[in-house]
């Protein structure tokens, strides 16, 4: 009997084997990758997918992990082409795999293509309706994203991110239904409300000037609050009625930049003819900032600020001519934004950048923590600009416990991980390191921290 089912077992796995022989391998090189993903490790978990799928070229589970790792460290042309395998093998989620591609690239049309068409797939994918709204709104379509709004809010009417963002929408079409959406939210949510724009903004002709000019404000309360889409629809809105409001046209070419747009006519729109405003300055150096030109971006601050010396306008030129690379000329203009307003944690912030991320006038920079500390402690900036210049004074445990600090305060900032591996690195302990820098990889995957510990895991032995 025993010999039997020996012989019985045997069988079945000969059987198995012949069936797929290297299948046990694969799954060892699965379950390492999964750890590895799961602990943030993109780049370990992407060599051992790939050792699996030398095992199992067919597998459509496989390719869903290989897109996925890859579109994760930002890798999009090897991402789409492995998602394009995955759906031709059967994987059911490779549509959001691809729709993710197009949003990375901006590509608002096919993002809002297949993010739609995945969306009445899984109408439960709140990310999914987010997605298919954003590019709705980047390219201008108000009624669609509306639509995939609404789709969401029919199955889940309590949601209170889906009723703020469609009175957000909502605001410059119809105020009335906006407050009706707004008002029974939560603080701060609800504070919206408050700004919405008078129905008599809407008309072609609203007599009286203080209505009318709410919509301009509820126009610029979006901008503030970063609601690019909204924001671009409320500008357009007004400027329909007021099409020679200079500030309001380049306010609109930074939001279709923010949108991934050529916002470049009007922004020359508005700087056309003779007296142009400080802010259409403002606007433009923004927008150059955001698409690289730094040094062209400070001269528009520093032309806004000779005509209005706003600390605001001495901010943004010292944080342009860091980013230029002039460290005197930002150091100046930092320093003299920090004498009109001491308290503001974020001038500090850029000075601690200035002086600590260029590794130049290390007591001054420990001076700029100490203020951040200080101003904003519930911030986990202090901490770890704090951190690194104990490191680069060579305190290597001081740096460990105020980096790790800053780390439990924000556990998705990807600097402070990049940080903290360098600081283990220095320390001999290169295991903790790589997974740090690992971390930092995935979670940057297109920046400037995801590029250097890039650079720093490949130093390590």
């Amino acid at each position: 009997m025993r010999r039997w089912l020996l012989l019985s077992g045997l069988g079945v796995l000969t059987l198995l084997l012949g069936l797929d022989p290297w299948g046990g391998l694969a799954a060892r090189w699965i379950r390492e990758g999964d750890a590895r993903w799961a602990d943030g490790q993109g780049l370990s978990a992407q060599r051992a997918y790939r050792a699996a799928l030398a095992l199992r070229p067919a597998d459509p589970a496989l390719w869903h992990r290989i897109a996925r790792t890859h579109a994760a460290l930002g890798e999009l042309e090897e991402a789409e082409a492995a998602w394009r395998r995955a759906r031709q093998q059967g994987d059911p989620e490779a549509l959001r795999g691809l729709a993710e591609i197009a949003t990375q690239r901006g590509d608002w049309a096919q993002a809002r293509r297949l993010w739609s068409a995945w969306a009445r797939r899984a109408p439960d994918d709140r990310e999914a309706i987010a997605r298919w709204a954003e590019a709705a709104l980047a390219l201008g379509e108000a009624e669609e994203a509306q639509e995939a709004w609404a789709t969401w809010r029919a199955r889940h009417p309590e949601d209170p991110q889906a009723r703020f963002r469609l009175g957000l929408l909502l605001g410059a079409r119809d105020p009335e239904a906006a407050r009706a959406l707004l008002r029974p939210l939560p603080s701060p949510l609800q504070d919206w409300a408050d700004l919405l724009p008078d129905p008599c903004a809407l008309h072609a002709r609203c007599s009286d000037e203080a209505r009318d000019r709410t919509l301009r404000r509820w126009a610029f309360a979006l901008l503030g609050g970063r609601h690019w889409g909204e924001a671009r629809l409320a500008l357009a809105r007004w400027l329909d009625g007021h099409p020679d409001d200079r500030i309001a046209q380049a306010a609109l070419g930074y939001a279709l930049g923010r949108l991934g747009q050529d916002g470049t006519p009007w922004l020359r729109r508005a700087g056309e003819g003779p007296s142009v405003p400080p802010e259409v300055h403002y606007f433009w150096g923004l927008y150059l900032l955001e698409h690289g030109h730094y040094g062209e971006a400070e001269e528009r601050f520093a032309t806004a600020y000779q005509q209005d010396p706003s600390p605001l306008y001495a901010f943004e030129r010292g944080r342009a001519a860091m980013l230029a690379g002039d460290l005197l000329t930002a150091e100046r203009w930092l320093r003299q934004a920090a004498e009109a307003e001491r308290e503001n944690p974020e001038i500090w912030i850029t000075l601690a950048a200035l002086y600590l991320g260029h590794q130049v006038w290390l007591g001054k920079g420990i001076e700029a923590a100490r203020e951040i500390l200080r101003q904003a402690p519930q911030r986990p900036e202090g901490y770890e600009w704090l951190g690194w210049a104990r490191y680069l004074q060579g305190e290597w445990a001081e740096a460990e416990r105020l980096l790790r600090q800053a780390l439990r305060m924000d556990p998705q900032r990807p600097s402070v991980r990049y940080r903290l591996g360098v600081v283990l690195a220095a320390q001999g302990r290169r295991d903790e390191a790589r997974r740090l820098l690992e971390q930092a990889i995935l979670l940057d995957p297109l920046g400037d921290f995801g590029r250097r510990a890039f650079q720093v895991l490949h130093r390590l032995p």
